[in-house]
């Protein structure tokens, strides 16, 4: 489909003076009878024609955008070409694929935990009896410094005085040793 341009009055009398001076070829019968049925919109390539022919004669150098100065142009909508019946049954085929992949990837973990569901209670005393044994090996670690550093204490120094000694020399020691534990149980947790 091609364009249209709106008839003007410029436009006309630039056709019918071609028309006066012109033989009859297919345009001009095609110019001819859009002009007698006064149509208001009239084919571009019309006007092209006209205007390569008046160019062409010699005449008073004028340009296109003064012939159309008034008008507008009408172009075809855009009509998509049919598409293939086998492509169009790929694409549904792939975007189906596509969507039964994105739906696994989502469900994937939801999957896992419903197989766990079944021996999950063996696993769940797994781990609780894990951290049972790492905070019994915590508060053993943390009393056998205090434990060593009393007792180191108390083999160093005998006397009244050494009680006092003895219990900020444990406090010390299970201090230094409970921070190093909390932070490996820290670091294994996460």
């Amino acid at each position: 489909m091609e364009p249209d341009v709106i008839l003007t009055q410029t436009i006309k009398g630039k056709l019918t003076d071609f028309l006066e001076h012109t033989d009859s070829s297919k345009q001009s019968k095609e110019i001819r009878d859009l002009i007698e049925k006064d149509a208001g919109i009239i084919p571009f390539r019309l006007i092209k024609y006209v205007f390569d022919r008046h160019q062409s004669k010699g005449k008073k150098k004028e340009y296109l955008n003064e012939w159309l100065e008034g008008s507008t142009l009408h172009l075809p909508a855009y009509e998509p070409p049919p598409r293939n019946p086998e492509l169009e049954a790929r694409i549904q085929r792939l975007k189906a694929q596509q969507a039964n992949r994105e739906y696994k990837e989502m469900v994937r973990s939801v999957d896992k935990e419903q197989k766990l569901d079944t021996d999950s209670f063996g696993k769940e005393v797994k781990a609780m009896n894990s951290h049972i044994l790492s905070f019994i090996n915590f508060v053993v670690t943390v009393g056998g410094a205090f434990a060593f550093g009393y007792k180191a204490t108390e083999y160093t120094f005998s006397g009244s005085n050494a009680f006092l000694a003895q219990m900020m020399t444990g406090l010390l020691f299970a201090s230094v040793v409970f921070c190093a534990d909390l932070y490996f149980l820290i670091r294994e947790a996460s």
